[in-house]
């Protein structure tokens, strides 16, 4: 499951909407006392201790970087996972790969309850945040609700990174995912 998850993660990115960054939907925090930094890809976060990493396979690319962290399952059989891919030269800007993640999320799972965002984020020239939810199916049979957030960030050195956050809906919130990615840190 973890291994779809993180296939699924690598699927979504950002967009735009408004911007300002006064009520933004992702603002950059501190990560919860006693968690465990990390550095995926290039990208400094955090995330619970209980957190594993996973293997990844990046996508085409001689300048690609891609990891992945996941956390344990639930008693329905769904985890969730931080997934990074940092591209070298990326082909597209964060609101052009946050666009296309949406098309993407839209196509192959059904995305539903849509929320795009461009940011601004310390260390990144620009910054576009999506947010959707979707049913996968769990080994069980069963249908399980699923939340995807995506930070993506374009770096002043040319490279882009994107970061997201996966997990069941039933246990976003309690598991710190959003707070996962408003660790996210670059260029330090």
């Amino acid at each position: 499951m973890a291994v779809l998850v993180g296939a699924f993660a690598l699927l979504a990115a950002c967009t735009s909407s408004s911007g300002d960054g006064t009520d933004s939907v992702l603002t950059p925090s501190p990560a919860p006392s006693g968690w465990t930094a990390q550095e995926l890809a290039g990208v400094q976060l955090a995330t619970p201790t209980d957190w594993e990493p996973y293997e990844t396979d990046p996508p085409e690319g001689d300048d690609v970087t891609a990891a992945g962290l996941k956390m344990p399952l639930g008693p329905d059989g769904a985890g969730g996972s931080v997934y990074v891919v940092t591209s070298g030269s990326p082909t597209r800007d964060a609101k052009a790969s946050s666009a296309n993640s949406r098309t993407v999320g839209e196509a192959t799972l059904g995305a539903e309850d849509v929320v795009e965002e461009q940011l601004t984020w310390p260390g990144a020239d620009a910054a576009a945040y999506l947010r959707y939810e979707a049913d996968l199916p769990m080994p069980s049979g069963d249908d399980v609700r699923f939340r995807y957030e995506t930070l993506t960030l374009d770096l002043p050195d040319g490279s882009q990174s994107i970061v997201t956050v996966v997990g069941p809906v039933s246990r976003y919130e309690e598991t710190g995912q959003h707070d996962v990615l408003a660790s996210v840190t670059v260029g330090e």
